[in-house]
């Protein structure tokens, strides 16, 4: 029997443990995050779309083959009316003063076909030359897509997850404060029945319960809300339950009180290279409306296998031959009706807008780092004091709380003492879920958000 207990008891507790939910960290949110997010996907697409576009221009420059053929039977054979030089060509005696002025010709046989083949391989091209760069450049952005794309989503999954983090922890906090009123509750209702406090004031304890058990229904449901935003932001089943590591104070703090600031360099920034390929394409499409003033050289060569026959390609009427030939193909612009000229100008003003955007970028994306700083100082600064405010509030209420018991308080001075200890607790929450949104943006700003979680 006893060996039957310890059976049943190791097989539940490995049905427990099995069917124990998975706890995510901020990484493991990443990583899934990174591999199943829908727009990081659509991004992906659009670099192998970028990639076959470069493909087909590239195959634009290689050989051009193509193959024919043909069938013909004439249910009418073409006529040609022309002089009867036949007539006038004999000797006089033999010519038909009668014979017809002209005289009707049928041309062709019954049947014909042909099987052939042509090549076609540019030789100089520069406009197909300047097309394939572009492309290329294309791809380049396409890749710096993804990189911005895989940007948001770390930098928009952590917040997230710092967010759920610091909701929970006030959350918890909000219990305690529950729970220490449950317990006033309790000794006050034992000292009403003594006599030794008023209902009153035991009313107005249940009163005071009954709101705070509201705010942590209302805390409860946010939670909620957030994990339903991190599950969309992460791609993950909307049905199934998410379970997140609880905050680490030691950490926050830890990361509060260190030294975050980082060398900036706008170079290494995803919106800054993102622009110097869009000068570089620029500079391309000004290189292409200067190339289409060069000419075009294209090798052509053609092959052409002819049968004829009246009879189906039989009996003395059927012949076959072949044709071929070779050529170049030059093509030299001469005149564009000026077009070109104001497709240059264009091309150059667009040049000219790109290097204003340059420094406007140059300019935003410094007060963007600036800012972060800002917020991330001033951040530490309210962490630390309402980190000193929670325990001044702490040592309030217990006072408070033992000179009620004393006669030394009213129910006003205690409800009072709780409020501001649960307003500090949430006071703290909210400075640490800020500091860790400034910690994130300074990531984003310096380029730097992919190391967030090591």
């Amino acid at each position: 029997m006893n060996r039957k207990r310890i059976v049943l008891i190791f097989f539940l507790l490995f049905a427990i443990q099995s069917m124990a939910q998975e706890v995510y960290s901020l990484k493991s949110c990443l990583d899934f995050a990174l591999e199943n997010n829908n727009n990081l996907k659509k991004s992906e697409l659009d670099m192998q779309k970028s990639l076959q576009s470069r493909k087909e221009v590239l195959g634009s420059l290689l050989p051009q083959v193509n193959g024919s053929g043909n069938l013909t039977y004439n249910l009418m054979k073409p006529t040609f009316v022309m002089p009867n030089f036949i007539n006038s060509m004999l000797p006089a005696s033999m010519q038909d003063p009668e014979a017809s002025k002209y005289m009707v010709i049928e041309m062709g046989t019954n049947y014909s076909a042909g099987l052939g083949a042509s090549l076609n391989q540019q030789i100089f091209n520069y406009s197909l030359f300047s097309t394939l760069e572009l492309a290329k450049i294309a791809e380049n952005m396409a890749a710096l897509n993804i990189e911005s794309k895989e940007e948001d989503i770390i930098a928009q999954t952590a917040t997230l997850f710092y967010g759920i983090q610091s909701t929970e922890y006030a959350a918890g906090q909000f219990k305690k404060s529950l729970e220490l009123v449950g317990k006033m509750l309790q000794t006050m209702e034992s000292n009403f029945k003594n006599g030794i406090v008023r209902k009153v004031d035991v009313d107005r304890m249940k009163v005071n319960q009954v709101n705070l058990s509201t705010q942590l229904s209302a805390i409860l449901n946010a939670i909620e809300v957030q994990k339903n935003l991190l599950k969309l932001q992460m791609g993950f089943d909307m049905n199934k339950p998410i379970d997140i590591e609880p905050i680490d104070l030691s950490f926050f703090e830890d990361r509060a009180l260190a030294d975050n600031s980082f060398a900036f360099q706008v170079d290494r920034l995803i919106p800054f290279k993102v622009i110097l390929q869009q000068q570089k394409m620029s500079e391309q499409q000004v290189k292409s409306v200067l190339g289409e003033s060069l000419p075009s050289l294209t090798l052509g060569l053609n092959y052409q296998h002819n049968f004829i026959s009246d009879e189906f390609f039989t009996g003395e009427t059927y012949y076959n031959y072949p044709v071929s030939n070779i050529g170049l193909n030059l093509r030299v612009p001469v005149f564009g009706g000026l077009s070109r000229n104001a497709k240059l100008k264009a091309a150059k003003i667009e040049q000219l807008k790109l290097k204003e955007d340059e420094f406007m970028l140059n300019q935003s994306l410094n007060m963007a780092y600036k800012n972060a700083l800002l917020k991330l100082a001033d951040s530490k600064k309210t962490i630390e004091a309402q980190k000193e405010n929670i325990k001044l509030v702490e040592d309030v209420f217990r006072i408070t709380e033992s000179n009620y018991m004393q006669g030394l308080a009213s129910m006003s001075d205690v409800l009072n003492a709780n409020s501001s200890l649960i307003q500090a607790q949430m006071s703290y929450s909210d400075a640490l879920n800020n500091y860790m949104k400034a910690f994130v943006e300074l990531h984003k700003a310096n380029g730097t958000i992919k190391e967030i979680a090591e």
